[in-house]
């Protein structure tokens, strides 16, 4: 076995501890499962030997027959428990990796996931994460049925007849022979149709997203005939996976079969007399040949079982590949400093620092030099590509400098720190606020999960939502979002403001604080900034002129260089073009109040 495989199974063994005690019941309940087969075994011989043998009057069976349904209804029943238990077991281990893999995306970073297909990534977090289900469900507690149910059957048959329990003891092997055999190309071919789903869904995704232009140009028919092309490709890829699976439940179901009828004849061969070995020393009675006859099929069913499920260990290893480079921590660095302690106030300097993206060879921020003092108000102008959200992404963390270099007010190399440490002196605010579809208190939280109530009321208090709030039909429990109370643009954001307020970091980034707000929003926005402003640091991208009021020092900045900077009155008189509608860093549309036309949106 390679040491991919190896590591392979290492990861798909060590994520089955999410799924608690399910796996446990679910193996408990299918060896009681077992137990009471030898019951209801003991119940159809019973009967069988008293009535054919023995010639007993119907009154004496009176036992057997009580027990026998009750055997046939714990079966089910614990079946049913079975089942139950691997979902549950299975859902947990697939939120878990889920939630691993949502924390993942969110430590790489926007610039990260901005590189990614949307549809790339929505295949892994769902479908192949989906694809898990069977793994461990069905394949891993049926490894252990596989060793106890036969083994109980084994110490059962062994002592009414040697000669049976070696039959099925030498014709069990054929069955995982046979499932290894045919697991050879079943890893292979779930990789093709994971491929071949996931280029099927950046297609798809994408003729849906240029829809309006494929239909404006009058080849929208052309392009579903390469849609309907796309489809077959992905059927015949999953057909060839259900070929082989059903070939290799046929195979399992023949060298079952044949298992059982070789034993068949034994037993019968023996009953003819044409057989003597076998027995300890005394004739073979209908009881005991009955018995084992029903306790047979049962002696190759988890076998069986465990060939069936043997495509959900290949598919499941084919979604591992996928998911295990995504999932992998980052190598540990012995020189960050976990223990850092967020200051109540922050500064950063930057020193000659340099910045370029992976699949850019110009700098995005070249030598730039600055120093943003703490409690300090910093806004950041300059036309589309001047740099403005590389300095964002750079003080988050997102994009390491190529040269140069960030620290703290107090001298700290953030290189130094941990991420996580470092981002947890940060808060953030941008363009489009996300409202997740939940309560108003859990959309909040988002920010500061231990919050409680009176925490999250003054939040809104901050940003004068609290009489929105106390509208509502169940204040802070009302269901908001695409399946609840509606929110309009102006209220997402100061929503998304009150988190800030709640996260209680020492330094803000905003993005665009007040695009797309009418006046009134805008407004109810500029004053919880003026707040915040107070005891935070804050960095604000805007063309706002009232935002630019705000700002202790504006920062202009210009194919990645520091252009100007000074106060608002300072830039006034040095660089009067900058406040100009017809300025390129007003790009059109904000310094002159009088052309905003934007309108409250609801999201």
């Amino acid at each position: 076995m390679t040491q991919d495989k190896l590591a392979l199974r290492r990861w798909l063994a060590s994520q089955a501890r999410h799924g608690g005690c399910w796996p446990y019941i679910t193996v408990v309940s299918g060896s009681a499962s077992t137990l009471l087969l030898f019951v209801q075994a003991w119940a159809i011989a019973s009967i069988t030997q008293r009535m054919v043998i023995d010639k007993t009057a119907f009154t004496d069976l009176t036992v057997p027959l009580l027990i026998l349904p009750l055997a046939f209804c714990g079966r089910g029943a614990l079946t049913w428990v079975k089942t139950e238990a691997a979902t549950r077991g299975s859902v947990q281990v697939r939120q878990a990796i889920r939630s691993q893999l949502f924390h993942r995306i969110g430590e790489l970073g926007p610039l990260w996931a901005r590189r990614q297909h949307s549809a790339t990534l929505g295949n892994r977090v769902w479908d192949q994460v989906d694809s898990l289900h069977g793994y461990y469900a069905n394949y891993r507690p049926q490894r252990l049925l596989c060793l106890i149910t036969p083994l109980l059957i084994l110490i059962a048959v062994f002592p009414l007849n040697w000669a049976a329990g070696l039959i099925l003891l030498v014709t069990a092997p054929f069955i995982p022979l046979n499932m290894a055999m045919v697991g050879i190309g079943a890893k292979q071919r779930h990789q093709e149709q994971f491929q071949e789903m996931t280029r099927m869904s950046r297609h798809f995704l994408e003729a849906l997203r240029g829809l309006p232009t494929l239909k404006l140009f009058g080849v929208s028919r052309a392009q579903a005939e390469v849609v309907y092309e796309v489809s077959e490709n992905f059927r015949a890829r999953s057909m060839r996976v259900l070929r082989l699976a059903f070939l290799s439940s046929t195979l399992l179901e023949f060298f079952s079969s044949l298992s059982i009828a070789l034993l068949a004849i034994y037993i019968g061969f023996i009953y003819l007399g044409h057989f003597e070995f076998g027995v300890w020393g005394s004739e073979l009675t209908l009881f005991a040949g009955m018995f084992i006859l029903i306790l047979a099929p049962d002696f190759y069913q988890p076998l069986r079982d465990l060939g069936t499920h043997y495509h959900a260990k290949a598919e499941a290893e084919a979604a591992a590949e996928e998911l295990m480079p995504l999932l992998a921590p980052p190598v540990p660095d012995a020189t960050h400093n976990h223990d850092w302690r967020v200051p109540e106030r922050l500064g950063v300097t930057l020193e000659n620092v340099t910045c370029r993206y992976a699949d850019q060879h110009s700098p995005a921020l070249d030598k730039v030099s600055l120093t943003i003092r703490p409690g300090e108000t910093l806004a950041v102008i300059g036309p589309s590509g001047a740099g403005k959200s590389t300095l964002l992404n750079l003080l988050m963390g997102f994009l390491p400098p190529a040269s140069g270099a960030l620290t703290t007010h107090d001298g700290i190399e953030v290189d130094s720190l941990a991420p996580a440490a470092w981002q947890r002196a940060i808060g953030w605010l941008g363009q489009r606020p996300t409202i997740l579809t939940g309560t108003l208190a859990d959309n909040l939280r988002l920010a500061d999960a231990d919050a409680d109530n009176e925490s999250l009321r003054q939040a809104l208090r901050e940003v004068d939502l609290i009489d929105w709030v106390d509208s509502l039909p169940q204040g802070l429990e009302t269901l908001v979002g695409d399946r609840g109370q509606p929110v309009a643009g102006g209220q997402a954001r100061r929503i998304a403001l009150a988190r800030v307020f709640l996260r209680r970091s020492p330094l803000l980034l905003l993005d665009e604080p007040t695009a797309s707000l009418d006046r009134a929003s805008e407004a109810h926005v500029i004053d919880a900034l003026a707040k915040l402003k107070q005891a935070r640091t804050l960095v604000i991208l805007t063309h706002r002129l009232d935002l630019l009021a705000l700002a202790d020092r504006i920062l202009v900045l210009e194919h990645g260089q520091v252009c100007a900077m000074g106060t608002l009155d300072e830039l006034r008189a040095t660089h009067p073009a900058l406040f100009n509608s017809s300025s390129r860093f007003s790009e059109g549309k904000v310094l002159n109040r009088a052309e905003d036309t934007a309108e409250d949106k609801y999201v």
